[in-house]
């Protein structure tokens, strides 16, 4: 008898809060929501520019506020200095000058950014799902009972909070990728980058104004150091993310999404054609799993055959042959 992991866990008529931010105007009232329903009126400005102050000063990010010279909402023209650094011996002064023309925006100066804002634009955030609005609450947010899908994280930086976006995907979501292909503007989104995510490659989507970074695995140094709202789904190092997993994932293209940093979960805002066996496994012959052994590790195949007597499965991962491994080394799954 096993225990099953479902990675990807349907809840039917599940209750969650979706964050409000403090110029949110909620349009719509308690009661069913529809497809394509309006649900909040946001006012936003346009990003023009953001700079990444550790680069420049060479700081700590925790530590760039000390060093802001303008106040948050200031406009700003270009050449005007937004920070400055004084040398140790007090002979030099790095500075840190606007490029351009525009409202300084220090909401992620935490984080190590500063964001130049340009005019502020109206948008309407619509559903993409049916629902019940349960409770306008301007602490908890907009209170929805929907159906949704869950999937677990391994880790995540903690930071954040519960953030709301839309799922986006680079490129087709299955290739590792540099970041000479990204665009000029993710604001509002939660990006999934591919099966692995390179420390350059999140620092630009951050000035690109990403919400979240979501990816398969990345560099544990790279993780530690990173300071920014990033989830693993995977683990740590060049972890094989396998395609039935990544079929799943990305087919909930462009659907809303909940980051849970304080629940290490995304919650996906979604019907599925899901259907989530029992938790309890007690025929282990055509059950998937997924590998944890060295050779296989994070492959998703089939069990041929258990031999009663023996605590080995021998494993069908198409492609990558079949395979004899032990018992305590895999995980019984539910795709």
């Amino acid at each position: 008898m096993e225990i099953r992991n479902r990675i990807f866990e349907k809840y039917i008529d599940h209750t969650f809060s979706i964050p409000l931010r403090d110029s949110d105007r909620v349009l719509i009232k308690k009661g069913k929501i529809d497809v394509n329903k309006a649900l909040i009126e946001r006012f936003e400005s346009t990003l023009k520019k953001t700079i990444y102050i550790p680069d420049i000063l060479k700081c700590k990010e925790s530590d760039c506020k000390n060093y802001i010279l303008k106040i948050d909402g200031e406009y700003i023209d270009k050449g005007e200095i937004i920070a400055g650094k004084t040398s140790k011996g007090g002979l030099t002064i790095t500075e840190v000058k606007s490029p351009i023309g525009g409202i300084l925006d220090l909401s992620r100066v935490e984080h190590g950014y500063i964001d130049i804002l340009g005019e502020e634009k109206e948008s309407i955030l619509e559903s993409n799902f049916n629902g019940e609005v349960v409770e306008i609450d301007p602490v908890e947010g907009l209170v929805v009972k929907s159906n949704i899908v869950a999937v677990d994280g391994v880790v995540s930086s903690r930071i954040g909070g519960k953030i709301f976006g839309v799922l986006e995907v680079l490129g087709d979501g299955k290739t590792i990728l540099k970041e000479n292909v990204l665009e000029d503007n993710y604001r509002g989104k939660i990006v999934w980058v591919g099966p692995y995510l390179y420390n350059r490659v999140a620092i630009e989507l951050f000035e690109r104004g990403a919400l979240a970074v979501l990816t398969y695995a990345m560099s544990y140094s790279d993780f530690r150091s990173m300071g920014l709202p990033v989830m693993i789904l995977g683990g740590f190092g060049f972890v094989h993310c396998d395609n039935l997993f990544l079929d799943k994932l990305l087919s909930f293209k462009g659907k809303y999404l909940i980051f849970d940093n304080e629940e290490n979960q995304i919650f996906i805002l979604s019907d599925s054609t899901i259907s989530n066996r029992d938790w309890i496994v007690n025929r282990y012959t055509g059950q998937r799993v997924i590998s944890r052994a060295t050779s296989t590790y994070g492959y998703i195949g089939k069990v041929l055959e258990h031999e009663e007597d023996t605590d080995f499965l021998i494993i069908d991962f198409d492609k990558k042959g079949t395979a004899v491994i032990h018992i305590g080394l895999v995980d019984f799954v539910d795709l």
